[in-house]
C-alpha cells in the first residue's frame, strides 16, 4: 500500500479541499483494490475476510470516495454531508481526514489510541450477510485424497453440475443480491471445468476478488495458468500435502502429483497470482511437518502458509489412520507454529476448535469457529445453498429461488444462530464465540465425551431442546455420515 503522509497533522490536510483531496486520491486509489464498503450491514471488509464495522457517517463518506465512478470528490462528498446533515463544512473536513488517517492506521495494524476507532468487544457485532463465498463447481476430482471432506471423485457422477450459464446466475446472485466481494471456485478439483477461464473472468467482470481452490495438479501447465492470470484470477490456494512426493504422493494416491502441483505453485506465482499452499494435517504427513515447513521456506519460498485439520466426512470416514482428536491436536498446531516462527514463515490455522482444549485467541492465530451460513455462503455443483462444503445436501435451492429466501430460511438460521453449539456448552460465557468448534466433528463422534468434564456442562433441557433442534432444523448432515452411519 502506498502510505499518506503520516507527518501532516489532520488540521495541516484539512486546511484547503486541494490538500486533502490529494490525500483521499492517494489512500483511495493505493487501497481500493482491497477495500470493500458494505452499506447493507455497516461494514468494511478488507479483502479477503478482514472485518470492521462503520458508523453510519462513515459508511456513508467511504463508500462516497470508494464508489464514486469518477474517483474521490472532496468538495462534492463535504457539500452532500453538510447540506444532509447541517453540520459546519470546516468540521465535516475534520472529520472526513481523520476518518481517512484511522484507516491508514487500521491497514498498517495500528490501532491502539487512533482518533475514530473504537475498540468493542470481541463477537459482539452481528453480520446480516456473508463475506466469503464459494462455488464447489464439480465433485469431479484427478486426485483421489484419503481424507476428502466432499467424497471426491466417488461423486463426480452422483451429483449434477450447473452449466456455464446457471453458475454465472449464482454468481450474480453472490454478487449482487448477497453483497459479498470474494468468490473461490473449489471442488472436487474446478480445474477440471473446461469453462473455468470463462468463469473466472465472469466474476472479476462483476466486480468480485477471485480466489482459486485447487489441488495444482493442472497448474503444472504454464500456459494454462496465464489464461487464467489474463481472465482475472487474483489468488489461488494450492493443495501440497507434504514436503516430498513421497509424503504427498501417498496421501493423494496420485502419483507425480506432487511435482505437478509444486510447479502449479510457481506457475501460478509467476503469472502474478496471489498463491499460498494449504495442508491438512493428517495421519499421513503429521510425523513429517518440519520437512513441509523447511519444503515451503527454502524451496517454494512461501512467506507464509495454512494448515487445517481433517474433517471426519467422505473419505476421511475409510481412514482411520487420519483421524485426529481435538485434545491431541492442540500440541501439534503449537509445535508447528514455534517450527515455523523460528523458520521466519508464518503459520496459519483455519480449523475450528473448543476453546477449553485450545484457544487460538490466545496462541496468536486469531478467531476460529463454525461460518455456517454466517460468514460463508457454499454453494455445491447443482446451485444449491450448502451450511459448509463437507455437507452432503443442500438447504435451498439457490439456482431458482431469490437470495434473501434461501439465506432467511429457518435451517439457515439454524445453522447462522449456532443453535447446533453442544448442550454441554450451555454455561460457558464465551459459547458464543468459540461455538463448540466443527458440528461434523461432534456427528461423527456420536457424543461430546472429549468435553467431559473440561465444558461446564448443560442441563437435560438443554439436551433435550438441542436433539429436537437438529432434527426438525438442520435441514442435512455431513457427506456420509447420514442416519445410518452418524447423527451428522
Amino acid at each position: 500500500m502506498m502510505v499518506p503522509n503520516e507527518s501532516a497533522t489532520p488540521t495541516e490536510l484539512s486546511r484547503g479541499p486541494v490538500s486533502l483531496q490529494s490525500f483521499a486520491e492517494q489512500v483511495v486509489n493505493s487501497t481500493r483494490e482491497y477495500i470493500y464498503i458494505r452499506p447493507e450491514d455497516g461494514l468494511m471488509i478488507i479483502r479477503p475476510s478482514r472485518l470492521h464495522h462503520l458508523n453510519p457517517m462513515a459508511t456513508q463518506m467511504l463508500q462516497s470516495l470508494y464508489n464514486r465512478p469518477g474517483g474521490p470528490d472532496v468538495e462534492g462528498l463535504v457539500s452532500e454531508i453538510s447540506e444532509l446533515h447541517g453540520a459546519d463544512r470546516e468540521r465535516v473536513r475534520t472529520d472526513l481526514t481523520t476518518l481517512l488517517q484511522a484507516l491508514v492506521s487500521v491497514l498498517d495494524d495500528r490501532i491502539m489510541d487512533v482518533p475514530g476507532v473504537k475498540v468493542t468487544a470481541f463477537g459482539s457485532h452481528k453480520r446480516t450477510l456473508p463475506v466469503l463465498s464459494e462455488i464447489a463447481l464439480t465433485y469431479r476430482c484427478n486426485n483421489r485424497c484419503t481424507f476428502c471432506y466432499a467424497n471426491a471423485p466417488n461423486r463426480g457422477d452422483a451429483v449434477p453440475e450447473m452449466s456455464t450459464e446457471e453458475v454465472q446466475a449464482i454468481i450474480g446472485r453472490i454478487a449482487d443480491e448477497a453483497h459479498c466481494p470474494t468468490l473461490s471456485f473449489t471442488g472436487g478439483e474446478p480445474t477440471l471445468r473446461e469453462d473455468l477461464v470463462e468463469l473466472v473472468r465472469y466474476g472479476a467482470q462483476k466486480g468480485l476478488r477471485v480466489n482459486l481452490i485447487t489441488n495444482g495438479v493442472r497448474c503444472g501447465n504454464a500456459a494454462y495458468v496465464q489464461a487464467l492470470a489474463d481472465a482475472g484470477l487474483d489468488s489461488a490456494q494450492v493443495s501440497i500435502e507434504g514436503g516430498s512426493a513421497l509424503i504427498h504422493d501417498a496421501i493423494t494416491q496420485h502419483p507425480g502429483s506432487w511435482a505437478l502441483a509444486t510447479q502449479g505453485v510457481r506457475n501460478l506465482r509467476e503469472a502474478g497470482i496471489h498463491t499460498h499452499t494449504n495442508t491438512t494435517l493428517c495421519g499421513g504427513n503429521r510425523a513429517h511437518l518440519h520437512e513441509l515447513v523447511d519444503y515451503l521456506k527454502d524451496d517454494l519460498g512461501s512467506t507464509y502458509f495454512s494448515m487445517n485439520m481433517v474433517i471426519r466426512t467422505g473419505t476421511a470416514l475409510d481412514h482411520a489412520e487420519d483421524d485426529m482428536s481435538y485434545a491431541e491436536v492442540g500440541p501439534i498446531i503449537t509445535e508447528i507454529q514455534d517450527y515455523a516462527t523460528g523458520r521466519e514463515i508464518e503459520f496459519i490455522w483455519y480449523s475450528p476448535i473448543p476453546y477449553c482444549l485450545f484457544n487460538p485467541v490466545q496462541a496468536g492465530l486469531g478467531s476460529k469457529s463454525c461460518a455456517c451460513v454466517d460468514g460463508l455462503i457454499s454453494v455445491n455443483p447443482s446451485g444449491e445453498l450448502l451450511p459448509c462444503s463437507s455437507f452432503e445436501k443442500g438447504i435451498g435451492d439457490l439456482l431458482h429461488r431469490p437470495f434473501e429466501e434461501v439465506w432467511n430460511s429457518r435451517a439457515a438460521h439454524y445453522w447462522r444462530n449456532k443453535e447446533f453449539i453442544p448442550p454441554v456448552c450451555e454455561r460457558c460465557e464465551i459459547r458464543h464465540i468459540c461455538c463448540g468448534a466443527c458440528p461434523l466433528y461432534w456427528a461423527q463422534r456420536g457424543g461430546f465425551q472429549e468435553l467431559a468434564g473440561i465444558a461446564p456442562g448443560g442441563s437435560l433441557k438443554a439436551d433435550v431442546a438441542w436433539r429436537a433442534k437438529k432434527a426438525l432444523f438442520s435441514g442435512t448432515f455431513g457427506v456420509g455420515l447420514g442416519p445410518k452411519r452418524g447423527r451428522g
